[in-house]
């Protein structure tokens, strides 16, 4: 089962690690991780934020782009897909389109809570959950 999963989340899986059960679910290998390069270096910009610094140490941050580079899948971002009312949030989408048959795991409102992105998503072979969702279907 592949799965992409938003920067937020990305952010999350880092900052807890193995106290999350979606980090602790990649581990075990229940999916794989799907990223670009795109998303992997938009991870990197928004950890070298003063906020984010707050809850993720730039060490721990590094040491997670390392694992990302060295145990999720990399894949090209589609050029056609749909666009989210948030555009920052289009590469995310872009990666998710490649990547399908595939999982976007999020807890952004602007790609969950968007019934027409996620309906064209769906068409794409891609579907929206969140993590809630996302575990309770790995262990279904």
């Amino acid at each position: 089962m592949h799965a992409v999963v938003d920067t937020n989340l990305l952010l999350r899986m880092a900052a807890s690690g193995q106290q999350l059960p979606l980090y602790r679910a990649w581990r075990q290998r229940e999916f794989t991780l799907v990223v670009s390069s795109a998303v992997v270096d938009e991870f990197a910009g928004v950890m070298e934020r003063p906020k984010v610094q707050r809850f993720l140490s730039p060490g721990k941050g590094r040491a997670f782009v390392a694992l990302l580079r060295s145990l999720a899948l990399f894949i090209d971002p589609a050029v056609d897909f749909p666009s989210c009312r948030d555009p920052k949030d289009d590469i995310v989408i872009a990666t998710a389109v490649a990547a399908a048959p595939c999982f976007l795991v999020t807890s952004d409102r602007d790609l969950y809570d968007d019934a027409d992105l996620v309906a064209r998503l769906n068409v794409l072979a891609v579907e929206v959950v969140q993590v809630g969702e996302f575990l309770a279907r790995l262990h279904s």
